[in-house]
């Protein structure tokens, strides 16, 4: 240590001291080494320096107590995860209906009939159709529609005319096959120009032929489904404007019908019984002719409309209406023995008829037929 020109300074001999004074030397000769030290190096380079200071045993032979040892604890965050809110699945799509119907879809394609209903015979067929539309024709008399679609009858009859009121009814079904039996200029130039498929007998003669149910021009009976099978074009149906459902809690509180009669020159009238509609006729609930079933159907619609002469005349002179499903006027449905009212609307031939209620929402048909009074101002409605 000489040998670097440090000067060592006698240390006077401590006299006794007290413990206290003692301990106070001895921190302060803790701390001297190191200083001595780093003056002995001073002259030749700078030490490096250390953040850890150094312990030094003491002179007096006391030892410093070891530093307890250091515990760590590791402290390691705790996460919570956080449910993330997820939209439920949406529900499953509901099952595909029958557009004439609402029940199992149909594969089959749609034809209808025009249908007698002023003779005094029976009428063919009529219990099997799925829709049945009564229109007025010359003298305020009455005539079927009659359609068929999940059911094709291998006989319906007596089979007449055409009308200038039948291609619009059929065009919100798609293309149906119309069967019929003639007709006048006006209403087959109408038909025509219409789109439909011709299923008269002067196309298909051979599903036609004359009964000996009752006398000519009641006697014309035709097949159906050999209509079906043999004259191509025809269409499955689209929905004429039908909902369906057949929960009648939200007409439960509508009022209670159990009759509806129609004043055509043939009066027409439907019974509420049995839970069904039936079809009277004559005084008498009506019987199909080929099957013996009663004529019963789930739904009945009287839909109120216009009518005006489409300049033909019958051999007698006698104007005959077009009945007008295009445009708007009120309804009623009646289904459970209630009576729903609402209005209709139709854009044009090629769109379904809207059915709504008093609120604007679509009134629900029951699954299964439906009959379609259509009602001009010339014919009073009335139900008990």
């Amino acid at each position: 240590m000489l040998g670097l020109g440090v000067t060592t300074l006698p240390i006077p001999r401590p006299e006794r001291m007290p413990v206290t004074a003692r301990r106070s030397r001895v921190t302060t000769a803790r701390w001297l080494v190191p200083v001595l030290v780093l003056a002995a190096c001073s002259s030749g380079e700078q030490a490096a320096p250390t953040s850890t200071p150094t312990t030094s045993a003491v002179s007096s032979g006391t030892t410093a107590p070891p530093e307890p040892p250091t515990t760590t604890t590791e402290v390691v965050p705790t996460t919570t995860e956080v449910p993330v809110a997820t939209e439920p699945p949406p529900p499953p799509a509901p099952p595909p209906v029958d557009a004439m119907t609402g029940g199992a879809p149909s594969a089959n394609v749609v034809i209808a009939a025009k249908i007698d209903n002023t003779f005094p015979g029976d009428q063919w067929g009529v219990g099997d159709a799925d829709v049945v539309y009564v229109e007025m024709v010359e003298a305020q008399l009455s005539r079927l529609i009659v359609l068929f679609h999940t059911t094709l009858p291998a006989e319906i009859g007596p089979v007449r005319s055409v009308r200038t009121t039948d291609p619009d009814v059929l065009t919100g079904y798609g293309s149906p096959a119309l069967m019929f039996s003639g007709g006048a200029g006006g209403p087959l130039d109408n038909f025509a120009s219409s789109g439909l498929v011709n299923a008269s007998p002067e196309v298909i003669g051979g599903s036609y032929w004359r009964s000996s149910a009752a006398r000519e021009p009641y006697n014309l009976h035709a097949n159906v489904a050999q209509v079906a099978a043999a004259v191509g074009g025809i269409s499955v149906p689209r929905n004429p404007g039908f909902t369906f459902s057949d929960d009648a809690g939200p007409y439960a509180g509508q009022r209670d019908v159990s009759r509806v009669s129609a004043a055509f020159a043939n009066p027409i009238s439907f019974r509420w019984e049995d839970g069904v509609w039936k079809y009277v006729r004559r005084g008498s609930v009506q019987s199909d002719g080929a099957t013996g079933a009663v004529v019963a159907f789930q739904n009945l619609l009287v839909q109120r409309t216009t009518a005006q002469k489409d300049g033909t005349v019958d051999s007698k002179g006698v104007a005959s209406y077009k009945t007008n499903t295009i445009g708007s006027g009120s309804f009623t449905l009646y289904r459970d023995g209630k009576a729903v009212d609402g209005t209709w609307s139709r854009a044009d031939a090629a769109s379904p008829t809207s059915f709504v209620d008093a609120g604007g929402a679509p009134v629900n048909f029951r699954t299964g037929k439906t009959w379609v009074v259509l009602a001009p101002e010339q014919i009073s409605m009335s139900e008990g």
